[in-house]
C-alpha cells in the first residue's frame, strides 16, 4: 500500500466517524521536524550496478546510477510525528548540524539541491552524464528516446539524455532478471 493510498483510506475512516482533522496531534515546536510549506523534499540515490567478483582476472569500474527521489512527508496520527513510509518501513527525519537527514541521507528542501549533490558525486566518480533527467519507467518509451537522441542517427542529439536512457534501460534490464 502507497504513502497516498493509506492517506485515503485514513481520510475516508475520519470522514465517516465524523471527526474533525484539526484533532490530529501537533509536533511540539522547538527541534521536532516539520515540513516546509512546499510539502516536497527531495533525496539524492547514488547506487552501483554490477556484481563483485573477488578472484576475476578483468577487474571492471563499478556503474553508477543517479537519481531523485522525492518525499513527502505525512503526520503519523497516533504519535504526532512526520513519517516517510519506504515501501517497507516508516522512516523519520533526524536534526544534525548540517540539516536534516533521512537515514544516512541529507533531505533537500529544492530539487536543485539534491541535483548539485548528484553533480558532485558524478564529477567525483569521473560519469559523463552531467544532468539528472526525469524519464519514464515505460521500456517502450525509453527505446524511443534512445533512438531519437542516437548520436549516430542524429547529429543534433542530447548526448547526456542518450547515456542517462541507456543506463536507466541497464538498470531495468538488471532489475527484470534480478527478479525472475
Amino acid at each position: 500500500m502507497t504513502n497516498a493510498q493509506r492517506r485515503a483510506a485514513w481520510l475516508a475512516s475520519q470522514k465517516a466517524e465524523g471527526d474533525s482533522l484539526s484533532s490530529k496531534p501537533e509536533p511540539t515546536p522547538g527541534s521536532a521536524f516539520c515540513p516546509h510549506e512546499a510539502g516536497a523534499y527531495y533525496l539524492a540515490d547514488v547506487d552501483t550496478v554490477g556484481t563483485f567478483k573477488m578472484f576475476a582476472k578483468d577487474l571492471k569500474p563499478p556503474v553508477y546510477t543517479y537519481g531523485i527521489t522525492t518525499i513527502r512527508f505525512e503526520l503519523n496520527p497516533d504519535t504526532g510525528k512526520w513519517v516517510w513510509f519506504d515501501g517497507v518501513n516508516n522512516q523519520s527525519p533526524r536534526k544534525t548540524q548540517e540539516g536534516w537527514r533521512l537515514g544516512s541521507k541529507q533531505l533537500h528542501d529544492s530539487r536543485e539541491g539534491a541535483e548539485a549533490e548528484l553533480q558532485r558525486e558524478m564529477v567525483k566518480n569521473g560519469d559523463r552524464v552531467t544532468k539528472v533527467h526525469d524519464l519514464p519507467d515505460d521500456m517502450g518509451a525509453l527505446k524511443k528516446i534512445r533512438s531519437a537522441n542516437h548520436p549516430d542517427r542524429n547529429a543534433d542529439s542530447d548526448q547526456d539524455l542518450y547515456q542517462a536512457v541507456v543506463e536507466k534501460l541497464d538498470r531495468m534490464r538488471i532489475d527484470n532478471l534480478a527478479a525472475a
